[in-house]
């Protein structure tokens, strides 16, 4: 099959993060399904930009062929933030622009496979109906939850849910949030989760009994993350007598905040801040510690929650939405978001029976339902069922 992916938002570089998890996606589907895959990626570009130096403006491609992946890119200057559709009207217009593009030099794509129906979903139905392309929606996005968008953004989503195909959401909990609030798609949403990338087949050592337990949170440090209930819960934890270390990976506005507090708390000395963390380096960085934790308090599903446990490492997490669907009996344990003291006993109780954990089991289950193989699979079948649907 030719699958052509139209992501709400994209890596526009190798070391750019920001939706690594597509490219990871988009991979897969050729190398372990055999698929011919292309990737048109219009980004919106905040006008706050506009003078600012970026470091990867120069090794930006509008086109590559990025390991068999056909790659067309292209920025958009967001001009009318302040007007309904109108940010989405010139993303829409980009899509198209590259969707012709590609056709011309690529052939039509069997199946149109948008990420987020905001806006990616969103122009992907328009440009399904007029280039009649079977679209497939997958949703991310964790914003329906928090209710950040306005009425006009929820009728482009709605729009998009409408002109899918198959509607997939990345966690089952996300799937009923959206059949609630968008009950004409109701029945329509279907499982397929993340999947995490080869590179994370790498398994943990066995803890060295004379080190401390190394905990580690890998998130955009942000009040939603519940980097604060974290650290509260560790500095119970540390107060209690537990030999533990907590290496906080990633950056973000709250991160001042948060050495303050452990500061404040007297456990500084305990608690690793260690800046971003480039994607390749992420499977390294698991095998040197024993329990990932993830203290969100909303998640639509978690990703590195699924690439620890393919690493074979136990984790700890709140109920948020995604890991839910991910920490399987013997992963780990799950706890209420928002409640330091649980989170504090769950860190205990994991970190010090570590070698109850079987690495390997764990990794086992993970790759299972995780791995490129798996993920890759369940897109392809899903694909197949629209090309040719099954008549009563």
């Amino acid at each position: 099959m030719h699958i052509l992916l139209l992501p709400s938002w994209y890596p526009k570089t190798h070391d750019d993060i920001s939706g690594v998890f597509f490219r990871d996606q988009a991979i897969a589907l050729l190398n372990k399904q055999g698929h011919k895959v292309g990737v048109i990626a219009p980004q919106l570009r905040s006008l706050r930009t506009l003078f600012h130096k970026c470091d990867s403006t120069s090794s930006f491609k509008s086109f590559e062929n990025d390991q068999g992946i056909l790659t067309y890119r292209h920025e958009i200057f967001a001009l009318l933030p302040r007007i309904p559709y109108g940010n989405y009207w010139l993303l829409k217009q980009a899509a198209k622009a590259l969707l012709k593009r590609y056709i011309i030099e690529n052939g039509k794509p069997d199946v149109l496979h948008a990420h987020a129906a905001i806006y990616g979903g969103a122009a992907g139905a328009e440009l399904s109906e007029e280039f009649e392309i079977p679209l497939v929606l997958t949703e991310h996005s964790t914003g329906f939850a928090r209710d950040l968008y306005q009425s006009w953004q929820l009728k482009l989503a709605e729009r998009a849910m409408l002109g899918a195909r198959s509607c997939i959401a990345v966690s089952p909990a996300l799937g009923e949030l959206l059949n609630k609030q968008f009950p004409k798609t109701k029945q329509q949403w279907k499982w397929i989760p993340n999947m995490v990338a080869d590179r994370f087949n790498h398994q943990r050592d066995l803890k060295d009994n004379n080190r401390a337990v190394r905990f580690i949170n890998l998130a955009l440090m942000t009040k939603k993350k519940g980097q604060v209930d974290l650290i509260q819960a560790f500095s119970e934890l540390i107060h209690h007598g537990m030999n533990a270390e907590l290496w906080l990976a990633g950056d973000g506005p709250i991160r001042n905040e948060l050495e303050q507090l452990a500061m404040a708390l007297g456990i500084a000395d305990s608690v690793r801040f260690l800046g971003l963390i480039d994607p390749d380096n992420v499977p390294k960085l698991l095998t040197e510690v024993d329990v990932m934790v993830i203290s969100s308090h909303y998640e639509t599903f978690g990703v590195v929650a699924a690439e620890a446990l393919m690493a074979g490492l136990p984790v700890v997490a709140t109920r948020c939405g995604g890991p839910e669907c991910i920490v399987a009996q013997g992963d780990g344990l799950l706890v209420p978001p928002g409640q330091p003291y649980k989170l504090k006993e769950a860190l205990f109780s994991v970190g010090s029976r570590l070698s109850e954990y079987n690495p390997v089991a764990i990794a086992e289950r993970a790759k299972a339902r995780f791995s490129a193989e798996a993920v890759a699979y369940q897109l392809t079948v899903e694909y197949k069922n629209i090309l040719s649907p099954v008549t009563s």
